[in-house]
């Protein structure tokens, strides 16, 4: 199968991609200026008597808030195209050359959002140090981007810690940059492991339910997305009909009821009472199963695929990498800044609309500006890294 036939055949993940990144995004702004949306403390509400967050904490509508299910999302996306070629060719040499850049692929645009972040804090650019007790947000929104050293501690994140160390402290979302690199490590190696064949079917569920009784649940989802991505290599379709319809639509519904497994309340007297379990972190396994199940149906569903393959969100998929780096500091930065010239006592819903309104433009534009300058340059860059990296290991 060429390269350009392989785009529009998996052109829709690119849209799924895009959808997910808004949702962490729309869950940052949710914890920065409607933390009850997210931890269903009525001392926390703004709007009103606050039935609107509160409905939206306790129900499945926190699905367009949660951001645990859009980086599981993230991760199960991976592990598809991560080994959607390998379950084609069975090419371990393609393994070898997936893990030599990995690390590189991901280095520049991290590097350069890292870089960014310390000199605006440097310079106090964020406002948003000084806001958490307006908008009830506290802690949470007061210490980002609070945590930054010196240039040598800067230098040291960059390489070594926002990699390695789940360090996060020169952007909060880079929490996720050290499960995306070594569970890509883990996929490569599961895979060079298992080989490619009918039999891979049962030990890719075998060791994902292995790890989600750990508490590295994420790394599952790597190995998940790869499930997903050899049932559709190989034509897997639901079977036609009523009994079609009725497997995908409890596949969708089971998929949203983890998915929207709600953050920061005891959920014990809500709907997920019976997937809230004392002896795991429910909260994570949730997510990956429901990102799982979504994806799935997702995949294997063709008017689903042809909603995602959509203009607008093929190109919110193309610039996600960049605007899931930038959109935080955007948020922090200028956000606050209209926020706070805007806010005053009983005036709140109107200075926050300004403020999303301005940090979703400011974000698109620098966003597609970043994708074209730094995040194309970081692939073209991992790109020659790895191709050194196997000249190198195969004259040894």
């Amino acid at each position: 199968m060429n390269t350009d036939s392989q785009k529009i055949k998996l052109g829709f993940l690119d849209g799924v991609r895009g959808v997910a990144m808004i949702i962490v995004v729309l869950h940052h702004f949710g914890l920065a200026f409607f933390p009850a949306i997210n931890y269903l403390n009525p001392e926390a509400i703004h709007l009103g008597d606050g039935s609107t967050e509160l409905l939206i904490a306790k129900t499945p509508l926190n699905l367009f808030f949660n951001g645990g299910f859009a980086v599981s999302v993230f991760f199960v996306l991976s592990g598809f195209v991560l080994s959607y070629k390998f379950h084609i060719s069975g090419s371990i040499q393609l393994l070898r050359e997936y893990a030599a850049k990995r690390y590189f692929r991901l280095l520049l645009p991290v590097a350069v959002i890292i870089v960014i972040c310390y000199v605006m804090n440097l310079c106090g650019l964020f406002p948003s140090q000084h806001m958490g007790g307006v908008t009830k947000s506290g802690d949470w929104l007061n210490n980002l981007f609070g945590g930054m050293k010196g240039p040598g501690d800067m230098i040291k994140n960059i390489f070594m810690d926002v990699f390695f160390n789940n360090d996060n402290r020169y952007n909060a979302v880079l929490w996720t940059m050290t499960i995306e690199f070594l569970g890509s490590l883990l996929l490569f190696s599961f895979l060079a492991l298992v080989g490619n064949n009918k039999n891979t079917y049962i030990l890719h569920i075998v060791v994902a339910v292995l790890i989600l009784f750990t508490d590295k649940k994420f790394y599952a989802a790597f190995i998940l997305g790869s499930l997903i991505s050899k049932l559709f290599t190989t034509g897997f379709s639901f079977p036609k009909g009523i009994k079609g319809i009725a497997l995908k639509s409890s596949l969708l519904l089971i998929g949203i009821y983890f998915s929207t497994f709600p953050q920061g309340f005891r959920t014990q007297q809500s709907m997920w009472r019976w997937i809230d379990w004392s002896w795991t972190n429910s909260y994570d396994l949730s997510h990956v199963l429901g990102a799982f199940l979504i994806l799935f149906f997702i995949c294997f569903d063709e008017n689903f695929r042809r909603f995602f393959s959509l203009k607008p969100f093929l190109y919110l998929g193309k610039i996600s990498f960049s605007f899931y780096l930038l959109h935080l500091a955007v948020m922090c930065s200028l956000g606050f800044f209209v926020f706070g010239k805007l806010w005053k006592p009983g005036s709140y819903f109107v200075p926050f609309a300004l403020s999303f309104a301005a940090s979703m433009a400011a974000s698109l534009l620098l966003s597609h500006f970043y994708y074209k300058w730094v995040d194309k340059k970081g692939i073209r860059f991992s790109e020659r890294m790895g191709k050194f990296i196997i000249r190198k290991l195969d004259q040894e």
